[in-house]
């Protein structure tokens, strides 16, 4: 799709272990700004929502 990511910000989510990444996005998709929520196991992503 020729996404491309820009990094807007990053917070401590709502449980241990996870954080909510606020991304920008532009390309030939989808165009705007939403939260990642992402979740670590052992320091890798064990999960990733987009929301």
């Amino acid at each position: 799709m020729q996404a491309h990511f820009e990094l807007i910000s990053i917070e401590p989510g709502p449980d241990s272990d996870s954080y909510v990444a606020t991304l920008k996005v532009s390309g030939n998709g989808h165009n705007g700004t939403g939260p990642m929520t992402f979740h670590l196991r052992d320091g890798l992503i064990a999960s990733l929502r987009i929301s």
